[in-house]
């Protein structure tokens, strides 16, 4: 008969649990909310906008008010999805290195959502369809991959470190090579 061990991970403490509720779940709804916000208050856009490439034509457009509420919408459900993946590792406010990865992760897809709805928007103020077309797609996709890196890079190091589950104790060592 082998006794089972138990993981034991150690719980977070007051400082790392606000950490966690402030990176894991308020950031990425203040990211979602003030991309929008930032994007909206925009002035100066084109009356239509790339909205899908294929390679490096530019295939289908649409006015700037869908492409802000289709990136909004998919940052918004980024951030919802950021939390609740924080509020299931942090459960039990026990914390490993698995829960502060998948959480950065989370904030991480919402920065890149984010990103790259605000930024070719700024890029696109003033300027004509034409020419943001002339422009390609680079500015796009190097913002949403930057704004992934940047955000999950500065969530891995702000969260708190995950404590590891404690080793099986000597007794329950031995029962197992019985």
């Amino acid at each position: 008969m082998t006794a089972q061990s138990e993981l034991v991970v150690p719980k977070l403490t007051t400082p790392g649990k606000v950490r966690v509720i402030t990176v894991g779940a308020i950031l990425p709804l203040l990211f979602a909310m003030s991309g929008w916000a930032v994007a909206s208050s925009l002035d100066g856009l084109p009356d239509e906008l790339p909205s899908h490439w294929s390679g490096t034509v530019a295939d289908s457009f649409l006015p700037p008010e869908a492409i802000i509420n289709a990136w909004s919408f998919g940052a918004l459900f980024a951030a919802a999805l950021a939390v609740s993946i924080t509020i299931g590792a942090a459960q039990r406010w026990e914390w490993t290195p698995l829960g502060r990865g998948a959480s950065a992760v989370g904030v991480g897809i919402t920065g890149a959502l984010t990103s790259g709805l605000v930024v070719p928007l700024l890029l696109a103020q003033g300027e004509t369809t034409t020419e943001i077309v002339t422009q390609g797609a680079a500015p796009s996709v190097l913002s949403v991959m930057g704004g992934f890196a940047l955000v999950t890079i500065l969530a891995v190091l702000v969260l708190p470190r995950g404590g590891h589950p404690a080793p099986p104790s000597q007794e329950n060592r031995d029962d197992r090579q019985q």
